[in-house]
Parts: C-alpha cells; structure tokens; sequence
C-alpha cells in the first residue's frame, strides 16, 4: 500500500478493520458451547484444506498492526505464492487468514469460457465454416483484446 495515496490507504484500513470485526464475531459465536455431534462431510473436508481452526488469536490491534508493520512482517515479493504465504502465517493471523480465503478463492462460475463459445458461435457461421482453425483463433484473440490495441 505504499503507493497508494494517504486517503486510499486510510480507506483500505477501516475496510479491513471492520471486516476483521465481523470475522471476529463470528469466530466468538462458534466457541459458543453446543451440543457435541459428528462432523459433518462439508466440515471434514474443510479441515482437511484449510486445517483445524485455531484456538488463540490476537486482539485487533496486535494481529492487524503486526501484519501491516513492514518490520515485523516483511512485504512478500511479487514472485512469492500468496496461497503459499497465506498457509505459511495462517497461525500468526488467524482471523485475516479467512478474511485472505474469502477474497483469494477462486470463483466457481463458468461465464469467461461460456463467452468465448459464443464468440465462437458468432465466428463460425455457415458462411464461415471454412475457416482455418489458427484463423479463428486469431479473430478470437483480436476479439478478446481490442480494448488493448489502437490500431489507429
């Protein structure tokens, strides 16, 4: 965040302080005692990924302000895996750990490769069938990326 300018970080703290409060609560509302019973399947399997949940975690103050202090967590380079980093510090944030698994997960939709079926469709058409495949590849990739070149 050192490049962004004063307000856009200011912003992007309160954001994070208020999501981390709702984690937060959340997490207090789960060590409410229940009733003991099985884990279910979703659960198991979410443990098997992500790994049990922590126990102990940080006031506020001390987990976020650790993570945003560049002395005591030094800024990751931009060649590291953040999934991999993430893993490494899941104990050392635990609550900005699922806040970083909301936001890193892959979204589970089909719509990018859904479009370019249709683009597809639209390229080949009966009086168009007898295109080369490398042909339309090539107007696919011109499609896709027009909004990248100026030809003019």
């Amino acid at each position: 965040m050192y490049r962004w300018s004063s307000e856009l970080q200011t912003t992007a703290k309160d954001l994070l302080n208020q999501e981390y409060k709702e984690f937060k609560d959340d997490e207090l509302l789960e060590q409410i005692p229940q009733e003991v019973t099985q884990p279910s399947s979703t659960q198991s399997f979410l443990s098997k990924v992500f790994g049990p949940p922590s126990q102990t975690s940080p006031s506020i103050d001390d987990e976020i302000s650790c993570y945003l202090d560049n002395i005591r967590t030094p800024q990751a380079s931009s060649d590291i895996d953040l999934f991999q980093w993430w893993l490494n510090n899941r104990k050392k944030f635990p609550i900005l750990f699922k806040i970083a698994r909301k936001y890193l997960g892959v979204p589970a939709t089909s719509t990018p490769s859904e479009r370019l079926f249709s683009d597809a469709g639209n390229q080949i058409t009966s009086k168009r069938n007898r295109l080369k495949p490398e042909t339309v590849s090539e107007l696919l990739f011109l499609k896709r990326n027009t909004e990248y070149v100026n030809p003019f």
